[in-house]
């Protein structure tokens, strides 16, 4: 059986082992299932090198065409490396030859599945927890503890002690996001220098609150329809921060977070309840917002655009030079599907 504990998960897909070769991602925390599942995907293409080739199945490729999974992983790159098929949803009609995969053992490539909507109980979950070549990795979001926890054990695998109080504002700041966290401890490390302590004081010097306003400035502007405004505060956080992938990270998760809950309003939940439900919880201020977008968009323009976010992180990292005008172009689109919606 293989099921990481929730302690033990972070580890497990720092350095998977080597007989694992399928990964399902599960859970009622979208956010944590497509940020592990990211983290993962770039961990294996690090292993297997630059002739690894990932495949990237979205809702529309799976609804058409579901035995792509298995072809996929029983054909050769056509780059002569190992291939990395990643599912970014887990519909239905993908179920059956997931089955079939959990009864064979996958030599071929490796599988990534995120399954945003699957419960524990699941038969094709049973499946790929009994399999020995197989892992599910249950996601079910970041408290203040777990991530205060994460923060604290960053530091001190580079020699720095984060004091509790200190850590907790970090997962606060980020409103809980590990990804997010992740940046900013990093920040605190090297501004804390030759000093190894970092408290309470630090975090309030080096994250002021200016950068996590601004991204979601940024990201609510985008999917409010508002392009010149958006791209107006992205140019304002370019100055300072010169990155942009954390625009694209939150973004990301942004969207995810609304597919979530334009999905479950679809299926007849209020849009009130679904918003509560969400995991980490929701800012209270930024619970309207959230629902004013949530009645703008739809689920499937979301989960097209969520697909087209992965080749733009992508491109970015391939193309560093022109990074600014890429995620610029992006937020346009985004602001402009949606006024369109």
């Amino acid at each position: 059986m293989v099921a990481p504990s929730v302690a033990s998960a972070a580890k497990f897909l720092s350095t998977p082992p080597g007989a694992v070769r399928g990964f399902l991602f599960y859970g009622s925390d979208s956010l944590q299932i497509a940020a592990r599942a990211e983290a993962l995907v770039r961990t294996l293409e690090g292993k297997l090198g630059p002739d690894a080739e990932i495949i990237r199945l979205h809702d529309a490729d799976l609804a058409a065409a579901p035995e792509r999974i298995t072809v996929e992983l029983s054909t050769g790159s056509l780059f002569g490396g190992t291939k990395i098929v990643w599912l970014t949803s887990c519909p239905l009609k993908a179920h059956a030859p997931l089955g079939k995969i959990a009864e064979t053992a996958l030599e071929g490539g490796y599988l990534v599945v995120q399954a945003p909507d699957m419960r524990k109980g699941h038969k094709l979950l049973a499946a790929f927890e009994a399999a020995s070549h197989l892992a599910a990795i249950a996601s079910h979001g970041e408290d203040e503890q777990s991530l205060g926890t994460a923060i604290r054990q960053r530091a001190q695998a580079q020699g720095y002690e984060i004091a509790p109080d200190a850590a907790a504002l970090v997962a606060v700041r980020c409103d809980f996001s590990a990804l997010l966290a992740q940046s900013e401890t990093e920040k605190l490390i090297t501004y804390a220098g030759q000093e190894r302590r970092i408290a309470l004081e630090d975090v309030e010097a080096c994250l002021a609150d200016q950068q996590t306003a601004g991204l979601s400035e940024i990201v609510d502007f985008a999917l409010n329809g508002e392009g010149r405004k958006a791209l107006l505060a992205f140019e304002r956080f370019m100055v300072a921060e010169q990155n942009v992938t954390p625009v694209l990270v939150v973004l990301g998760q942004a969207m995810l977070r609304l597919h979530a809950v334009r999905t479950a309003a679809d299926a007849g939940t209020p849009l009130a309840q679904a918003i509560k439900e969400l995991r980490p919880p929701v800012f209270f201020k930024q619970q309207d917002v959230l629902a004013a977008q949530a009645r703008r968009w739809t689920a499937l323009a979301l989960s097209a655009h969520i697909g087209r976010l992965n080749m733009v992180l992508k491109e970015t990292r391939l193309r560093p030079a022109l990074d600014h005008d890429i995620a610029a172009d992006f937020l346009i689109a985004i602001a402009k599907e949606a006024r369109r919606q």
